[in-house]
């Protein structure tokens, strides 16, 4: 098996008494994006955050290229090696900053020179599907999927070992959800990414993902490979997840 870029391994974190995440274990083998479902209040997010190092764990590891990351204090490297995508595209990026200029300071959180990365952050743009005109705008200027696709564009900028999308699609509409799940579909067989998608939605994390864990209440209840959770899911709480996904549509077939 691929040695993983981030393992968790009997990852606990609680708020006060209440347990979010309870003896949570899984793998993400670079290369390989790892789909993380289940409903609202499952802990998805607390794990995203959890292994981003905004949330501080009771117990167990975070392994990031084999090194603990749960209770130290991270560097900045450490830090960049992490990239969050997060849901909300609107609060995402600084307004009072043009696309050029959050880029640069990306690139060079000392330097924020756009001028100086200009040819870096043409190609960031051209990435996501954006011309190099877009740098000199604003983030209001941009309808939602541009500017997810835009905080792609940043995540991607420090060259991360691992990305983590947190409900990349959820604040957007159908047709562009497409646009911006096109994007990371291509993104990933050209530059190899590993990631960890996080989402509710089982339809769209089947078109994106080469595996699946479900959480259920904090508990992770399965993990498999994507083709195999489809057709074949173990757990009761995971066919009663796949039996709320509608038919058809666009995002429904693993192309």
């Amino acid at each position: 098996m691929t040695a993983p870029v981030l393992e968790v391994r009997d990852l606990d974190v609680a708020f006060g008494k209440h347990h979010v995440l309870k003896q949570v274990s899984l793998r993400v083998p670079r290369g390989r994006t790892l789909g993380l479902v289940g409903e609202s209040g499952s802990g998805k997010s607390t794990l995203a955050k959890a292994v981003v190092g905004l949330v501080r764990p009771v117990g167990g590891q975070i392994l990031l290229d084999g090194v603990d990351l749960a209770h130290a204090k991270r560097s900045v490297a450490q830090r960049r090696r992490v990239q969050l995508i997060p849901q909300d595209p609107y609060a995402s990026l600084n307004p009072r900053m043009t696309i050029g200029e959050t880029l640069a300071e990306a690139l060079d959180p000392r330097r924020a020179d756009v001028r100086a990365h200009r040819p870096e952050i043409e190609a960031l743009l051209n990435r996501v599907a954006l011309d190099g005109e877009a740098a000199s705008r604003y983030p209001q200027a941009f309808s939602g999927g541009q500017r997810q696709r835009i905080a792609v564009a940043r995540a991607l900028a420090v060259r991360p070992a691992l990305i983590i999308a947190d409900e990349v699609t959820s604040a957007l509409d159908t047709s562009v959800q497409a646009e911006v799940l096109g994007v990371l579909r291509e993104l990933r067989r050209e530059l190899d990414l590993t990631m960890l998608f996080i989402s509710h939605d089982l339809a769209v994390v089947r078109y994106v993902c080469d595996d699946v864990a479900v959480l259920q209440h904090g508990t992770l209840v399965e993990v498999a490979a994507r083709d195999a959770l489809f057709t074949a899911p173990r757990h009761a709480y995971t066919r009663l997840l796949l039996d709320s996904v509608p038919d058809g549509g666009p995002l429904r077939t693993t192309g």
